[in-house]
């Protein structure tokens, strides 16, 4: 896209996005995001699935892909203004490589890729530190090889899921009232809740695409043309979350168990097993890395929360959802 201006466009596009394509609608995030966006009214909503996939809502649109048809990820696609990509782990290396390759095909003119983490543009270290960077760099430059533009989501670690899902993360053992701190465990990084990255791709997507003119200050999609949305529910240290953990269980600390492990050697630890094949210590080592205290999951300056509107978020709500994640009462929901 290259026009400024709407108003410098030829008479018919739309300044507005009204087909959006999402694949993995029903996983984690992806759940979120599409909730959110049907709660703006604003569009049109495709899902790509596998033929198996979960139930949809009634008001989305189901199309069944197979990544090894590439004909059928161009039928699904075509119409598209924009696409969100959200992987599973299980997904196929080379999926959103196909997708994106689809959606040049098809005419999608905006992508935002599989990445939800740090902003790896930034930061291009960290993203070669936890092995995750060079792919998604590399598709960030696919995108725009093939004359579309992307806008990355830079969230943080999620909150409420990290916070539940043991040692290997936040380093919280919810239910047997453990916590492993990683150093003094006062390095503060911004997280992200699940509820906010459904609000904030929401919000996003139902900015005008382009200023109006010169004198439109506005914020626009291609504010974020090619670069990483920035967002944040909390600027938080693993001490600050074990004081909402004590508050939200009413219990003290001196009910806990507490333990200390050098967050490096903790890193070095974890990347030797990945790479001698134990992708059971990939969480430990990416977690271990962004809370390394050196502002890898800093992202505060910049933050869009602000420009887009987001809503304010209660700490302890989310660390009692992550409680009750923890118990298996809310199956990641």
């Amino acid at each position: 896209m290259s026009t400024r201006f709407a108003s410098d466009q030829p008479s018919g596009p739309s300044n507005h996005v009204n087909n959006v394509a999402i694949v993995g609608a029903t996983g984690r995030i992806g759940t979120h995001i599409l909730r959110a966006l049907l709660a703006t009214n604003l569009h049109r909503i495709t899902a790509l699935t596998r033929p198996s996939s979960a139930p949809l809502p009634a008001d989305v649109t189901r199309k069944e892909i197979d990544y090894a048809v590439p004909s059928s990820l161009v039928s699904a696609l075509t119409g598209q203004d924009f696409l969100i990509i959200s992987l599973s782990a299980t997904a196929s290396r080379d999926a959103q490589t196909k997708l994106i390759a689809a959606a040049a095909e098809a005419g999608v003119k905006w992508i935002m890729p599989s990445e939800y983490g740090t902003d790896v543009a930034a930061r291009p270290d960290v993203g070669e530190d936890i092995l995750l960077g060079p792919g998604m760099l590399a598709a960030r430059k696919q995108i725009i090889d093939a004359g579309m533009n992307f806008v990355g989501l830079a969230c943080g670690p999620w909150y409420e899921y990290s916070l539940s899902e043991g040692s290997r993360s936040f380093g919280f053992e919810l239910k047997e009232r453990r916590v492993t701190f990683y150093d003094r465990g006062e390095t503060r990084i911004t997280t992200s809740s699940w509820p906010l990255c459904g609000e904030a791709v929401a919000k996003l997507l139902s900015l005008p695409v382009l200023p109006e003119g010169a004198a439109d200050e506005r914020p626009t999609l291609s504010r974020w043309r090619n670069q990483s949305l920035r967002i944040g529910s909390f600027f938080i240290s693993q001490r600050e979350m074990f004081d909402s953990v004590l508050r939200v269980t009413g219990t003290k600390e001196a009910d806990w168990e507490a333990q200390y492990e050098d967050v490096g050697e903790r890193y070095e630890r974890a990347m030797k097993g990945v790479r001698e094949g134990n992708m059971a210590l990939f969480g430990v080592m990416l977690y271990a890395r962004v809370m390394r205290g050196d502002g890898a999951s800093d992202l505060e300056d910049g933050k869009a929360n602000a420009v887009l509107g987001l809503g304010e978020e209660n700490l302890d709500e989310m660390t009692r959802v992550a409680v009750e994640m923890a118990k298996g009462k809310l199956q990641d929901k």
